[in-house]
């Protein structure tokens, strides 16, 4: 992904900074998981609240600037695909939020992100946070 200027960066270099209509407009694209219209969109959010279709189109140029979202201009309506899948953007959001907020300390948004997930962790996944815990010990 392009660097911008401006915004924050993840360890892995990418600048991912997403508002709220921005990260709606994304979780949308991410659930499609395949190119999208801005009308796609734009029904979808629809149903959800009173959204303008001209916000939603100009968020996701806007995107498309921030190199979240590609734009392929080639077919009458243009087409938009995600350029960073959402588990590279919750990482970005974790990376700043331990960097800026936390000092680096990661005790307290583990524990909340494990009271908060709506999943329950999988077995495989499990292992690999005990492997983690075990190196943290050492």
């Amino acid at each position: 992904m392009a660097v911008k200027k401006g915004y924050w960066y993840s360890d892995y270099g990418c600048a991912i900074n997403l508002t709220p209509p921005e990260a709606d407009i994304m979780r949308v694209v991410w659930d499609r998981d395949r190119a999208v219209t801005v009308r796609e969109v734009y029904e979808t959010l629809r149903q959800r609240k009173q959204v303008a279709y001209t916000t939603v189109m100009s968020v996701m140029a806007k995107l498309a600037r921030k190199g979240v979202l590609t734009q392929d201009k080639s077919a009458t309506a243009y087409m938009y695909s995600a350029a960073v899948t959402d588990e590279e953007v919750a990482v970005s959001i974790l990376d700043s939020v331990l960097d800026k907020v936390l000092a680096g300390g990661a005790g307290p948004l583990i524990s909340r992100l494990l009271e908060r997930s709506r999943k329950k962790l999988t077995p495989e996944q499990l292992k690999i946070l005990k492997k983690l815990l075990e190196k943290q010990r050492k």
